[in-house]
């Protein structure tokens, strides 16, 4: 077994589909495990555990480890799960490729992985229709079969398989091969781990809701709740993509508080259970320690094994930790503002707290929290010390933050209660509490190095809602930085397996300010920078793709009206014309795209509830004609920018096709040099030939045609580069529709000799020489040379 795979990539590492596919499917997972629900391909057994990013812990297929467990036995069942939103099954594939490398090694690795109860899954978004049905028609086929004899004669068998099931059955003999250290996997070999793979297809791949999946969990959370399961969803999703970052475990015991709350089925009382037991709601304040109910709130949980947590306590509440712990312990019964678990103490309903407590609070509580939020929330993370290959490893090598993750998100939380929720603090000065919360943002990044923002990756969305103004100030100081914070936290992606993104949380504390319109030009200018310094990568968050899932015209990430958006993308060219340039060629219509949307705001209240995603036609061609026409405006005289605009004529609007043939026809670009004309007339002509070729699918004849005759007027008069085309391109793009195969071949070879015979008329067989080695598909200018008779004039 070949033990070199590649590891495949990790949380939002792939790309193509949207960042949050993967995160849906797990999420979706999640929504099963706190409904009661049973996950595909292994026995109705409830979830006992979900493991993100299994890396970590030896698997190699890890994005996905679900756990099941029959309750009277402890039997357990796992499914390893690759997610990949689009995939083809072919041998060609190198995706699917490391798919298979990773599932074998995982199959034949005990350790992590029992044959015979086990199971793994290529969990996927659209795939071909060929895809869906011959590779489902195998696997099913191997986990009906007795033997792999049967399953073998199933397949060759003329009358009931195919000759496409055939041929995806040794794409996995090929991919099997290969994974096993180019070693042929035995028949019998091939077929058990056929028996033990699935496939296994999610409809998350539009940014529109009305999927069969999405249906089919509203449909599990509205059995708890009915009117609310939107807010259920949107709760799994936010918590699986924190949780994602730091390759997390869920269990039924660490799930947090509030997203069980959503599943909670109360039971009624009766008037004599609640005569015998004394049940009664607590009025908390009026409770002898209410004003510290208040001060706890704002730090909303911590944990008490950490020593320096309960420090943070005492400060807070001015008393010693031990009495207050002494306190707190009283208050946990049924209806106790506080859940403990593993040492782990969490303030519940926060928010309704607030609302009640919070006219406790005094300037000196702000004071006293404002001054341990930015000593805590400044603390660089000393995982950092580590090289970026050995940072998952942190806590093994006690590389670990003196506060718990735990205190710093509910401090963060705090921040935020107070940024938007300031009136509640009633006997505070006049907006002292919506000022400490700007203050401590402030304070928190003054003199931020790549350190800081990398440790407060995770909290960057709630310190974003916090105080928006002056979280964007500090990014756009940071920019201005030389050396600027951002290239070194680029520069710590790596690979994107052993290095890790430490950008994330500032690209979702982006996307969900720019929820509210009053930001979005500010927010889209900042992400526009942010693209120029990135290098590039194999994570999928990048900030050029947040700009495209905040401003796409069918499904806009914004409040923000049309007028805004359309001001955010002049303003984006204006300030970084290059970047600006790429999003107006991805917001060009007839595009397919995927999306599952951007980082939503949990804190600010910027999204009406009344709010919808759709977008009516008249809407969609408003912004899309506007795109066009700006982009034929910006690309102006540019050959390359109005090459990428020809490539796309499929994708702008009727007026705008007049508008670029006028462009590419006026006196100003015949004008260009040669070179610039030779480009442009290049992708002419593959465009109209491509249209010629597939006649049924193609533009409008009339159309085509005053293309060809804007694409004449810039063609090269030189024959060493007016006949370049014919031997750059493969074969089958220079033909037309019309006529048979043999004539099509006949008369290509004809243009190539007549070509070749005009260039060796020019300059002789050093010029056919030269231009030769200047085509991608030189041994056809030898072809077409030696098909010419021996008494051609051209040799005479």
């Amino acid at each position: 077994m070949n033990k070199k795979s590649k590891q495949l990539s990790n949380s939002f590492s792939t790309g193509g589909g949207g960042v949050f596919f993967e995160t849906r499917v797990q999420a979706s997972f999640v929504t099963l495990m706190l409904t009661g629900g049973y996950i595909p391909c292994l026995p109705r057994w409830p979830i006992t555990e979900i493991r993100l990013q299994g890396k970590v812990d030896g698997y190699e297929t890890d994005d996905l480890v679900v756990t099941v467990e029959k309750a009277k036995t402890n039997e357990h069942r796992k499914l390893l799960g690759q997610i990949k939103h689009s995939i083809q099954i072919t041998q060609g594939n190198k995706r699917f490729g490391e798919v298979i490398q990773a599932a074998w090694n995982d199959y034949n690795n005990p350790d992590v992985f029992t044959q015979g109860k086990d199971v793994i899954a290529l969990i996927t978004g659209p795939l071909s229709a060929t895809d869906t049905s011959h590779v489902q028609w195998l696997l099913t086929r191997a986990r009906t079969t007795n033997c792999a004899d049967d399953f073998f004669r199933d397949v060759d068998r003329a009358k009931f398989s195919s000759s496409k099931n055939i041929k995806k059955l040794n794409v996995f003999r090929h991919h099997l091969k290969r994974a096993n250290g180019d070693a042929e996997v035995p028949e019998n070999g091939l077929y058990e781990f056929l028996r033990h793979f699935h496939l296994l297809g999610y409809d998350f791949d539009h940014g529109r809701e009305d999927g069969v999946v999405l249906s089919l969990l509203h449909s599990h959370i509205s059995q708890f709740q009915q009117d609310q399961s939107q807010n259920a969803w949107n709760d799994i999703l936010v918590y699986v993509q924190r949780l994602n970052l730091h390759a997390g475990v869920i269990t039924r015991d660490n799930l947090p508080e509030e997203l069980q709350d959503h599943f909670k089925v109360e039971k009624p009382m009766s008037e004599e259970y609640k005569a015998v037991h004394e049940v009664q709601q607590t009025d908390w304040n009026s409770h002898p320690d209410a004003t510290h109910l208040a001060r706890v709130i704002l730090v909303g949980a911590w944990n008490g094994r950490y020593k320096s947590d309960k420090q943070i306590l005492a400060q807070l509440l001015g008393m010693d930790y031990s009495t207050w712990e002494q306190k707190v312990r009283e208050l946990l019964h049924p209806d106790s503002p506080f859940s403990l678990r593993d040492g782990l103490w969490k303030v519940k309903n926060r928010v309704k707290l607030w609302n009640q407590f919070g006219s406790r609070i005094i300037d000196n509580d702000l004071d006293t929290f404002k001054s341990l939020a930015t000593t805590i929330l400044k603390e660089s993370d000393p995982a950092f010390d580590l090289p970026a290959d050995q940072r998952y490893a942190a806590v093994l090598h006690e590389k670990i933050l003196d506060h718990s993750d735990a205190l710093r998100t509910g401090i963060a939380e705090g921040l935020a209660i107070l940024g938007t929720h300031p009136e509640t603090c009633s006997n505070c000065s006049r907006g002292n509490a919506e000022l400490t919360s700007s203050l401590a943002v402030q304070d928190i990044f003054a003199d931020s190095d790549w350190i800081l923002w990398g440790s407060l990756n995770r909290l960057l969305p709630v310190l974003a809602e916090t105080a928006p103004d002056e979280f964007l100030g500090a990014v756009e100081n940071a920019l201005r930085q030389t050396p600027c914070p951002f290239d070194e936290l680029f520069a710590q992606e790596g690979d994107g397996i052993t290095g890790g993104n430490y950008l994330t949380g500032l690209f979702w504390a982006l996307e969900g300010l720019a929820w509210d319109e009053q930001y979005l030009v500010r927010v889209c200018v900042i992400l526009g920078e942010l693209a120029r310094h990135d290098p590039g990568g194999q994570w999928a968050n990048r900030p050029s793709n947040s700009l495209i899932t905040i401003l796409q015209p069918w499904f806009p990430q914004t409040t923000a009206s049309i007028e805004k958006r359309k001001a955010a993308v002049k303003t984006l060219i204006r300030e970084w014309p290059d970047v600006g340039w790429n999003l107006l060629i991805q917001l060009l219509s007839n595009q397919y795209q995927a999306s599952s949307g951007s980082h939503k705001p949990v804190w600010r209240k910027i999204i009406p509830d009344d709010w919808e995603s759709n977008v009516t036609k008249k809407e969609y061609w408003e912004q899309s004609s506007y795109y066009a026409d700006l982009a034929i405006d910006v690309a102006g005289h540019d050959a390359v920018r109005l090459s990428e605009l020809i490539d796309r004529f499929d994708n702008l609007p009727p007026s705008a096709v007049d508008q670029l043939i006028g462009v590419l026809s006026a006196p100003d670009i015949l004008k260009l040099p040669e070179t610039q004309r030779r480009l442009i007339w290049d992708h002419l002509t593959k465009f109209t030939n491509r249209h010629r070729r597939y006649s049924h699918t193609a533009l409008p004849d009339e159309l085509v045609t005053r293309i060809e005759e804007a694409s004449e007027k810039l063609a090269p008069t030189d024959p060493f580069h007016l006949y370049h085309h014919l031997f750059s391109d493969g074969d089958s793009d220079l033909y037309d529709e019309n006529g048979n195969w043999d004539e099509k071949v006949e008369q290509l070879n004809a243009r190539r000799e007549s070509a070749i015979r005009k260039i060796f008329q020019q300059g002789g067989i050093d010029r056919v020489i030269r231009f030769a080695d200047s085509v991608p598909f030189p041994n056809q200018v030898g072809y077409a040379l030696a098909r010419l008779p021996r008494f051609d004039p051209v040799f005479n």
